[in-house]
Formats: C-alpha cells, structure tokens, sequence
C-alpha cells in the first residue's frame, strides 16, 4: 500500500527543489503593452523563459510561515533553535496529528524562491482587479537575521495555469505558478499525512494476537487468531486461521488484506481533524457500519468505518458505487476523520467465504485414533493405530486401520481421508439451525489427546446439507457428497477404490 499523495503536491516539490517553473504553456492574446487588463498576457512568454525572482532566502534559515486564506491561519515552525542543514519543520494546527512532510517541506521551499513569470503590471492603480486588494492568501515568511516579506496572491487568470500576485506593500503585479502558491490556499487537513498507520519493517512485524470484525449487516462477528503451527489445520499457508463464526485456515492470497490491512492503510483524503462527538456522528463514526478491533503483541487498534461515499454521475447525482468509506482509527498521529478507498477497507464487506482456505474439518491423520460415521446407511467405527517415523530414536512408522474390528487397506483408507478433507466448503451458511431440520449424519473424529471434533449434516429441504462443526454451523454441501463419504466407506471396508466424484 503505497503513499497516493496528489499530483499537485508532487509537482509543487519538484517545481520548488528543481527550480522548472514551466514546461509548455499556451497562452492567446497579444495585449497592448499600455493595457492594464488582468487576461492581458504578453504572447513572448512562450519564448522568454526568464522568471522574476520574488523571494531569496535559504530554506533552511526560514523560522518561520504564516499563510492566511478563507480557511483561516496556518503557521508552520521550523522546529530546529537555529538553522542547520537537518532543520525540519511542522505546522502547528495539526498537533501530534502525523504531517505531510512533503507538502509543508515545499512550502518553505517555496518561499524561499518564489518567482514571477511576468510583470503584469508595474505600480498598479487598482489591485482589486487581480483579486489583491481582499487577496485569496497572505503568506508571511520570517527568516533568521533578515528581514521578512509577505506576499499576496490573487485570482486566478482566465487562461489558468497562473495566478496574480504582489509582495505586500508593492503595486507590482506578477503571475506566478498556480502549482506553487495553491498550497497556501488549503486548509489543514491538506496537510495531513494520508499514511494512516506505517508499514513495519521486514523484521518487526508485530504478532496479530486476536482480530475481531463486527459489522451491522452480520449477525456473527469474524474473529481471526495467530495459530501455533501444531495446531494449524491441514495444508494451512497463511499463520492466521478464523475462529468464528467457524474454525478454517485461510486463503492467504485473499486474507492478507484483512488479517493485516490495518498496516500501511492509506487515506484518499483528511476531512476533519481532532474530530469532536459532532464530527463523528456526521460521518456515521459514532455508531459505526464495521468496527475493526486488532490487538498485537504490542499496538492495539480499533477501526471505526462509518458512512459509505459513493460515485455520482455527470448531472452529480449518486450512483450505486461505493468508492469510500469515512473512517477514524485510535492510531497514534491519527486523530482524524478520514476517506479511505472501498479497495483499501476490505473489512467493510468481506464474508468468511471469501477468504477461507476451504477446509471444513482439518486434522492430521497420524494425530487421531478413531472416526466414527453414523447416518446415510451406515453405522462404523474406524480405529486408528498410527505412530510417526522418528529416525532418531529408532521408531519405524505405523499406520493401521480397521473399520468395525476388520482390518482395511491403509493406502485405501488415506484415500478415504482425503476424500473427507475436500469436503466442499464453498458456501458459507451461519443461520442457526431450527427445529426443522434433520440429522442426516454425524461424523466424529477423536484425536490422540482424547478430544473430539464432532461434524453433523442436517437435512432441510432441497439437495443441500447444514454443517454444523463442534456445535457451530458454518456450510452448505451437496447431499450427493455425504451419500458418497459414507458409500466409500463401504467400499474400503470391501477393499474397493474410493469414488472422488458426487
């Protein structure tokens, strides 16, 4: 998840760290060189590529930034005692909320080197024509050992690309780059880093601990753990499995977004900053859509996700796409409302379907001692002898089977097995069961340790079965599949193929 800053921030840096004040400009109109109409710009500025430099400090001796617009005042401080070549500054309506280093970083440079394109107009009668006399921002800048300036900026020119500006107490009238001085016309928020929460290093990746997502249209939370490897279900890749509303490991090409989304999530846009009780009920943040709890072994976060944005069309009018989503999390630098992409929020609409790895019941066969089928014509007990090959201590591997006291083929048996491990889980179902459905079959599974995982299919209507796994329902499956688990039974306890299909 990488930084989305805007375009005309990046432009302005560069702009103000290169000095290329414009590359191509198409500018109409030859004027009068006696005329003192604002869009009256000479034709020879595609030729002359000089600039009139308005500003000459060295950035790192400005102390000091304070630009008024209608959003109010701004300041930005450097935050060294005394120039140096390390000096960084801050803007101070933002607090401890995490700055765009980079957008108030190209305001000090900007300040110190503004240029002029043209001289509009030497000792202008009338400012107000330019927008100068009530200008859209008053930038004040305050250096170490000099004198300080304020320069103004005005509209923008019919032909765009430009605005008007003066240095306060001048009638000269220049333009001057839009991408430059369109910082000085924003408010706070502009400022705000859209980095929510930093992506760790390779190397310090905190341990997800327990991950919780609660959402209104869902009657069941997801909760999602870190597993011990032991303890991990059968061909899991992912290091997280869910708990709830079912046990599974996870698909890892689609979890990741949930079970580590919250680092390196990025924001569209800052909307309100320091938000109060208001702002949050505004944004739907006081009784959120989706809340996100994650504890770590060493941050906690809690993700609020409150109203949905969605696009519009051309007359402005909403469509049905969601695009965003308003959202507040606890995350230090944090304390802002903030737009964050429908991409990028993926907890707002995620279903256990969507990202489980597909196995219903995962265990490992050499980990149990018996498997008891009851349901769909038959009624077996499976006991398993099986001990692991350790070299080192001398144990040779055993592995055998029988069903119902007559000893079975374990190669047969294996195939058994896996045939129940590909269960179908494609169709999640967490709806509790009523007294309308049917026990069709259980299937108990006990385990070395003397615990038990018990998996019952229940009949409703039509060809679907309800699973229900250690007293939680969790699929839908083909009955074909469970009249085929308990046939192939039947066939390896004659010493028959299994059938892979239903």
């Amino acid at each position: 998840m990488n930084s989305k800053i805007k375009g005309i921030i990046i432009c302005g840096v560069v702009v103000a760290c290169l000095g290329v004040t414009l590359a191509v400009l198409e500018l109409t109109g030859k004027p009068d060189d006696s005329s003192s109409d604002p869009s009256a710009l000479a034709s020879e500025l595609i030729e002359d590529e000089n600039t009139i430099p308005l500003t000459a400090y060295v950035a790192e001796d400005i102390s000091k930034i304070t630009f008024e617009n209608e959003h109010g005042t701004l300041n930005i401080t450097r935050n060294t005692s005394m120039a140096n070549k390390d000096a960084e500054w801050s803007m101070d309506e933002l607090g401890d909320i995490k700055p765009n280093s980079t957008a108030v970083k190209a305001c000090v440079n900007i300040c110190a080197g503004l240029k002029g394109r043209q001289l509009v107009e030497e000792n202008a009668s009338d400012l107000a024509k330019y927008g100068l006399a009530d200008p859209a921002a008053r930038v004040m800048v305050s250096a170490d050992g000099q004198s300080g300036v304020t320069f103004l900026i005005g509209d923008e020119i019919p032909t765009g690309n430009y605005r008007y500006a003066a240095l306060e107490g001048s009638s000269d009238v220049y333009t001057v780059l839009i991408t430059n001085v369109n910082y000085f016309l924003q408010d706070a928020t502009y400022f705000c880093s859209l980095s929510i929460v930093d992506t760790p290093s390779d190397d310090d990746w905190p341990e997800i601990e327990r991950l919780t997502v609660k959402r209104k249209d869902l009657d069941y939370d997801m909760v999602f753990v870190t597993v011990d490897e032991e303890d991990a279900p059968i061909g899991m890749v992912s290091t997280q499995a869910m708990i709830k509303p079912v046990y599974a490991g996870l698909d890892i090409t689609n979890s990741s977004a949930v079970t580590h989304g919250i680092w390196g999530l990025e924001a569209t846009e800052a909307v309100v900053l320091k938000p109060t009780d208001e702002d949050l009920a505004k944004y739907g943040l006081d009784d959120p859509q989706c809340t996100v709890i994650l504890d770590t072994d060493s941050q906690d976060y809690t993700l609020k996700v409150g109203n949905t944005i969605y696009a519009t069309n051309e007359s402005g009018e909403e469509t049905s796409e969601v695009t965003g989503y308003y959202c507040y999390i606890n995350a230090p630098g944090a304390d802002c409302i903030y737009i964050v992409a429908a991409a990028e929020c993926a907890w707002a609409t995620v279903l256990p379907g969507d990202i489980i790895a597909g196995q219903m019941a995962g265990n490992f066969i050499m980990d149990l001692t018996a498997i008891s089928v009851s349901g769909a014509g038959v009624d077996s007990k499976v006991d398993i002898n099986a001990v692991e090959e350790d070299e080192e201590n001398g144990v040779e591997e055993v592995f055998e089977v029988s069903i119902d006291g007559k000893a079975v083929d374990g190669d047969l048996f294996k195939d058994w097995y896996v045939y129940w491990l590909e269960c179908p889980t494609d169709e999640t179902y967490f709806e509790p069961l009523t007294d309308n459905e049917t026990l069709y079959m259980t299937v108990t599974l006990t385990r070395k340790d003397g615990t038990e995982q018990v998996v019952k299919f229940y009949q409703t209507s039509g060809r679907r079965l309800v699973v229900e796994i250690d007293g939680n329902v969790g699929y839908k499956i083909p009955l074909n599949y469970a009249d085929t688990l308990a046939d192939n039974l039947k066939r390896v306890a004659n010493g028959e193929n299994v059938i892979e299909t239903y």
